[in-house]
C-alpha cells in the first residue's frame, strides 16, 4: 500500500503578523502622502495690491505647493522688476504667458511685487540736468487679445514734467507697421481731469469689490499714482458691468490733449 502524505496549507501566526504590519504601514504611508498633499496648511500670498496684474494667481497656497504666476500684459518701452519676499526675481518670458514667476510655497506667507519703469525716459538720478522726472502719473493701455505684449496696442502715459505741466507720451504698436511714439507737453489740468475720473469711478475699490471679469477680444488697463505715491492698477480683469466704458474715460481725457500745439518737435 502506498501512502501519500500531503502537508496541509496554512498560514502561520508569524506570517499573519508580518502581513498585518506591512498592510498598516502601506495604509499609513498612503494617508501621510494624502495628508501632505491635501491637508497641508495654507499660507497667504501678498501681491501688494497688484494681484490683478497677474493671471493664474490665488490668494492662498498650501505649503509645498508649486506656485506659477503669469504677468501677461507688457506695456511699450517698459522695464519690469519682480520681487519675491523683497528679493529681485529673474522672471523669464514665455510666449503665450508673458513673464513667469515660479516657486514652491514655503511654510509662511510670501510677498510678490512688480515694479516698472519706462525705458525711454531718462532717470534724473542718472542725469541731474534731465528736463523731467521719470515719474508715471497716469497710464492708459489697451491691446488686442491673444497678443501678449500687445502686437496691436495703444498706450497713453502722463509723466511728471514741472509744477505747471505734464508730459503725455503716446505709444502705438502695430504688428505690420511697428511702433511709434509721440510726446506732448500739456497743461497740468490734464492730470486733474484724470484724477476726477479716477475719483468719480472709485477705481481704488475695483480690485476688492469685483471678481474676475476678463473679457474676450482685448484687455484694457489703467494705472495711476495715488495720494500715497502707490501705483494702483485697475483693468478689465476686475470691473463693474460698464467698467470698459469707465476706463475709456481716461482715454477720452488724454486724447483731448494730443494737439499739434502741444507736440514736442
Amino acid at each position: 500500500m502506498k501512502i501519500i502524505c500531503t502537508a496541509a496549507k496554512h498560514t502561520s501566526p508569524v506570517h499573519k503578523i508580518v502581513t498585518a504590519v506591512l498592510l498598516i504601514a502601506a495604509v499609513t504611508g498612503g494617508m501621510l502622502v494624502f495628508s501632505g498633499c491635501f491637508f497641508a496648511k495654507k499660507y497667504k500670498v501678498d501681491y501688494n495690491g497688484q494681484k490683478s496684474s497677474f493671471s493664474n494667481a490665488k490668494d492662498n497656497y498650501r505649503a509645498g505647493e508649486k506656485v506659477e504666476l503669469y504677468f501677461p500684459y507688457i506695456a511699450t518701452d517698459t522695464n519690469y522688476m519682480f520681487y519675491v519676499d523683497g528679493e529681485q526675481y529673474n522672471a523669464l518670458y514665455e510666449d503665450g504667458k508673458g513673464y513667469v514667476i515660479k516657486f514652491t510655497m514655503p511654510e509662511r506667507d510670501v510677498s510678490v511685487k512688480v515694479a516698472s519703469k519706462n525705458s525711454m525716459i531718462e532717470d534724473p538720478s542718472d542725469n541731474p540736468d534731465a528736463p523731467y522726472e521719470a515719474t508715471m502719473l497716469v497710464d492708459y493701455y489697451t491691446a488686442v487679445a491673444g497678443t501678449v505684449g500687445g502686437d496691436n496696442s495703444h498706450e497713453m502715459v502722463l509723466y511728471y514734467h514741472s509744477d505747471d505741466d505734464v508730459m503725455l507720451s503716446v505709444f502705438d504698436k502695430d504688428e505690420d507697421s511697428g511702433e511709434t511714439r509721440t510726446d506732448y507737453i500739456v497743461p497740468i489740468k490734464a492730470l486733474g481731469e484724470c484724477k476726477e475720473v479716477i475719483r468719480r469711478n472709485k477705481f481704488d475699490t475695483w480690485n476688492k469689490k469685483y471678481g474676475d471679469t476678463a473679457i474676450d477680444g482685448g484687455a484694457t488697463v489703467v494705472k495711476y499714482l495715488n495720494d500715497k505715491n502707490e501705483t494702483v492698477r485697475v483693468s478689465t480683469d476686475r470691473m463693474p458691468d460698464d467698467g470698459l466704458k469707465r476706463l475709456g474715460e481716461i482715454a477720452s481725457v488724454l486724447h483731448k490733449y494730443t494737439l499739434d500745439k502741444y507736440k514736442v518737435q
